[in-house]
């Protein structure tokens, strides 16, 4: 999620060969592949290759990668996941040059077959806006998303899971370019069931190829793999397929007016916990007498990509299935308290755990190192959660099974429990932490299981962090 420009630093992964696993599962067969793209060429498409790139921007800035073209010098506050992202051929003129960031024709279409990752908490496909023309002529970032992401929860396939299961997905702002790459993947054996349409909406799009066209993206999110393996090797070699798909002869457009979006919230929320959150304030600081505590305010941001767009705001990677909260030093987007630790601070960030009331699928806290490199530097999840509350709240309380407590330090006990040592990541020389260091915080909590989207705003008690200190 970033504000100059979210830029990505991509290490090139060519797309894979045809794999014989995409021959297995609903009835395809191997040469199906094949028989899609002679199907559309015969219905008067060019069809060009394009490939995948797995995307990890910290280990790019870590080891002073730069991309021509990506002016930034910045980890953009990445969660250090590896995500995906599409890489496709610039136009039919120019096959053999592929780009992330790309511009499409009104008739076009971005098609990508294959398999879905296999088991994580979360994945998204994302369509983006990347950059627009402003009236004045100038080419302004706008990473910010055009609706929603295909998610785990909202993925058309034939598989008994979302996971390791048939997909294809057809990125168009035309219903009758669909309709046509429908009938060509359907007729390649690839049944419906598993054909997901994810729309460009051309009522909001400068298309084309012009140099005042907008400039689109694709990208797939991940988050917590069920085997570190199984997600190292998908990402490193995914079993996915990704085409460019051109009308040779321009038609009449039939563009999709913009898709309706999922509705964020169920009206159920954590209200009923907030004097109990205030309850847990009391009894963490009642466990460190002696040290002055000092509120740190957060705040919802990245909310909507529409919003962001409107406002002419770079929201760096937006997520309508997410839920993010920031703190600390994030100027670029209005968090602006210039939070240190010393060696005898300390953080303790709290709350609701998101996950045990049902509002996120999975839910994470990250500290950076804001001020220039903006650099994850200490992260955790809802499975570090169980138990760390209890010791603040009466016993037996009940509230502590959904809540969670935990201490963010510079120098963390030797075997203290429930307590985040802050470094920077494995083998990253560029970066010192030291008491002069800026810390930014992103909490997230994505994809709320009763709606197939994110947490709605209104409906989750946000996250604290306190700063402890034996100086006021």
């Amino acid at each position: 999620m970033k504000a100059t420009m979210l830029m990505t630093v991509i290490t090139a992964t060519l797309m894979c060969p045809v794999s014989s696993a995409l021959s297995q599962p609903a009835g395809q067969r191997p040469d199906a592949l094949k028989t899609f793209t002679n199907a559309l060429e015969r219905d008067g498409f060019d069809v060009n290759t394009g490939a995948t790139a797995a995307i990890n921007v910290v280990a790019a800035w870590c080891a002073g990668t730069t991309i021509p073209g990506f002016p930034f010098d910045h980890a953009l506050y990445s969660n250090n996941q590896p995500y995906l992202g599409l890489r496709v051929p610039i136009s039919a003129q120019e096959p053999g040059k592929l780009t992330g960031p790309f511009k499409l024709g009104p008739e076009e279409a971005i098609v990508l077959i294959g398999l879905t990752p296999p088991p994580e908490r979360y994945f998204g496909f994302y369509p983006f806006l990347k950059t627009k023309v402003n009236p004045d002529g100038v080419r302004q970032p706008l990473w910010a998303t055009l609706g929603d992401a295909v998610n785990n929860a909202t993925v058309k396939t034939t598989g008994p899971t979302p996971f390791n299961s048939p997909v294809a997905l057809i990125f168009t702002p035309d219903q009758g370019t669909d309709a046509r790459v429908r009938a060509a993947l359907r007729h390649a054996g690839y049944p419906a069931a598993i054909i997901n349409t994810v729309v460009f909406p051309a009522s909001m799009l400068n298309l084309g190829h012009d140099e005042n066209a907008d400039e689109l993206f694709i990208v797939m999110r991940n988050a917590i793999w069920l085997k570190e393996a199984d997600g190292d090797s998908y990402i490193q070699n995914p079993p996915l397929h990704v085409f460019r798909v051109t009308p040779r002869t321009p038609a009449i457009a039939k563009p999709f007016p913009a898709p309706p979006l999922r509705v964020r919230g169920t009206g159920q929320t954590e209200m009923n916990l907030m004097n109990k959150l205030g309850q847990l304030r009391q009894g963490i600081i009642a466990a460190n007498p002696g040290l002055h505590a000092t509120d740190i305010q957060t705040r919802p941001n990245f909310y909507e990509g529409y919003d962001y767009i409107q406002r002419g705001l770079d929201p760096w990677g937006d997520s309508r299935d997410a839920l993010f909260l920031t703190a600390g030093y994030l100027p670029e987007f209005g968090s602006t308290n210039e939070v240190t630790l010393a060696d005898d601070e300390f953080l303790v960030v709290y709350g609701v755990n998101h996950v045990a009331t049902a509002k996120a699928t999975y839910m994470s806290v990250n500290v950076y190192a804001s001020e220039t490199a903006k650099v994850p530097i200490g992260g955790l999840d809802d499975r570090d959660f169980p138990n760390t509350a209890t010791p603040y709240l009466p016993s037996g309380d009940p509230a502590a099974d959904v809540m969670y407590a935990y201490r963010i330090s510079r120098n963390c006990a030797a075997g203290e429990a429930n307590c985040k040592q802050l470094s920077a990541p494995e083998g990253c020389t560029r970066l010192t932490i030291d008491s002069s260091t800026v810390l930014g915080i992103i909490f997230r909590a994505y994809l709320e299981p009763a709606t197939g989207v994110g947490p709605a705003m209104q409906e989750i008690l946000y996250d604290r962090v306190i700063k402890f200190s034996p100086r006021p």
